[in-house]
């Protein structure tokens, strides 16, 4: 027996809305490369709590979403509330630099 299958391709692809805690929970969890069980594991929290939040049926506290944000390397400013602090011209908010990278001084 020989089954065909026939597939279409679209052009136009999905575009995710980010306007929402459980998608940024999601996406975060997503661009750390983690699954919710390593997600887990490194956070201390249980798989079901994870899912429950990324699903949307629980809501996550504050110290929930601050570890998810620190375990994915997300900023947390963005995962709560999805927006970023753009940083400020004197330089707060930037990101410290890596050890051995200091400009020289003379």
């Amino acid at each position: 027996m020989v089954y065909v299958v026939h597939m279409t391709i679209s052009t136009a692809g999905a575009i995710p809305e980010l306007n929402t805690l459980p998608t940024r929970l999601y996406v975060a969890r997503e661009h750390a490369g983690l699954t919710q069980s390593e997600l887990a594991a490194k956070t201390g929290m249980s798989r079901t709590t994870i899912g429950m939040a990324e699903a949307g049926s629980r809501a996550p506290t504050n110290a929930t979403i601050t570890v998810w944000a620190f375990a994915c390397g997300v900023d947390v400013d963005w995962l709560r509330t999805g927006e970023a602090k753009n940083p400020s011209p004197d330089g707060e908010g930037q990101l410290a630099r890596h050890e051995g990278f200091e400009p020289p001084t003379f």
